[in-house]
């Protein structure tokens, strides 16, 4: 049977459609059966016609196009050449187009089916009323990105990112960073909130529906986890907020990162001498460090070669603690002091470090694939709470762990 066009044109109710059909074979249309019940809608969550269903059949496999024609005759498309086989199908339409529910008014629908094979075309259309739209989306003011370069790499120092903004409504949202490449890298979720007591949401899923409020974000590139931040480059961070109607609304800031990585370091010699000391000796350590991750990492005094007395610490020298550093420690049995490896020393000497100003201070850090050795002394002036103790050696990655915790315990006989 040859293949011929017919115009169909009916005259119906609001939701009367008019068909465009060509013979095919079997005599079905490639596309029939089109209907969007109900015919008028009010996408705005209160539950009442909130959402059409859009059916159709298709009778070969085809390509098919769904959009909305505004009375300006703007095309709204809905679905953009989807192939489907021979069959039913069903589509919810809640009045939303790429984030923004079309305002009221009243559109044509169009449903065009594309024959794979042959490439013949066909459509049925109607009318769809929306009235008592929400096309307001969620709001979103004070967005902010602290700071706009950041490394994240464990030395303590920009190492995160606190992002924040303020919701105006209940939405979900979803923060992200994008490379420039378009790939994207969950943030997480808000640890903070200043009307109420902090929370932490940390391993659930990135999305999350938030009430009104000043939210806040703790971000570390995944680094506290031990895995690998995102590449040093150029990013955007994103906050993306959803209403229940389809609303959505982005916002946009800048975010560079430099120097990530996670820091990795290794104990490789340690050596106590002399085992037999009179009390007022001086025991003396060597030990052997290596950087073996990708990343400089950090250190800080007191220097290589320093001598503690049996009476000091690192805190009475003045070198406290500090976030992000690494240094060699030694610790002994009977350690009464309240805090572990009471004597400290930084990695390497001055000369054999990288010097970095950062914020106006001057750092000091041990390159990637760079070994150092560290010599200390202490000098035993109390008798030891314990009769002959065993002292070791730990490199401390200050205020994040222990990297080689009781290395090489040697026991010390101290004549007294």
């Amino acid at each position: 049977m040859s293949k011929s066009s017919i115009w169909l044109l009916l005259a119906v109710t609001l939701g009367s459609v008019l068909v465009l059909t060509t013979a095919c074979a079997g005599g079905r249309p490639l596309v029939y059966d089109v209907e969007i019940q109900p015919s008028a809608i009010s996408p705005n969550a209160d539950g009442v016609d909130d959402v059409a269903r859009i059916s159709y059949k298709i009778s070969v496999q085809c390509l098919v196009y769904v959009h909305f024609v505004d009375q300006e005759g703007q095309q709204h498309v809905f679905r953009d050449g989807n192939r489907r086989s021979p069959g039913e199908y069903e589509a919810l339409f809640g009045g939303a187009i790429d984030g923004q529910v079309l305002p009221d008014g009243e559109y044509t629908w169009v449903v065009e089916a594309v024959d794979e094979a042959s490439g013949e075309k066909e459509r049925v259309d109607g009318r769809l009323i929306v009235i008592g739209a929400d096309s307001l989306g969620p709001q979103i003011e004070d967005f902010t990105v602290f700071p706009e370069v950041f490394t994240p790499n464990q030395d303590g120092i920009n190492d995160r990112i606190t992002i924040s903004y303020r919701l105006l409504e209940q939405a979900e949202v979803e923060v992200y960073l994008r490379d420039t490449g378009g790939r994207h890298y969950p943030v997480g979720l808000p640890k903070t909130r200043w009307d109420e007591d902090d929370f932490d949401l940390e391993g659930s899923p990135s999305k999350v529906e938030l009430e009104p409020g000043l939210w806040e974000y703790d971000y570390d590139g995944g680094i506290d986890m031990g895995a690998s931040p995102p590449a040093d480059g150029h990013y955007t961070v994103v906050v993306q907020a959803a209403d229940r109607v389809g609303n959505r609304v982005i916002q946009e800031a800048p975010l560079t990162i430099e120097d990530g990585g996670l820091p990795l370091a290794e104990i490789k010699t340690v050596e106590f001498y002399p085992e037999v000391l009179p009390l007022g000796g001086t025991l003396h350590v060597t030990v052997t460090v290596e950087n073996v991750g990708g990343v400089a990492i950090r250190t800080k005094g007191p220097a290589s070669g320093t001598t503690y007395t049996s009476r000091e610490n690192f805190n009475t020298l003045g070198f406290y603690e500090e976030p992000g550093i690494f240094r060699v420690g030694v610790d002994f049995e009977g350690n009464s002091d309240g805090r572990s490896y009471t004597y400290r020393w930084q990695l390497g000497r001055d000369d054999d470090l990288e010097e970095r100003t950062i914020n106006g201070q001057r750092q000091l850090y041990l390159l990637p694939g760079q070994r150092v050795t560290v010599v200390g002394h202490i000098t035993i002036i109390d008798e030891p709470p314990k009769i002959n103790p065993y002292y070791w050696a730990g490199l401390i990655h200050e205020q994040v762990r222990i990297v080689n915790d009781r290395q090489h315990p040697t026991e010390i006989n101290i004549g007294f």
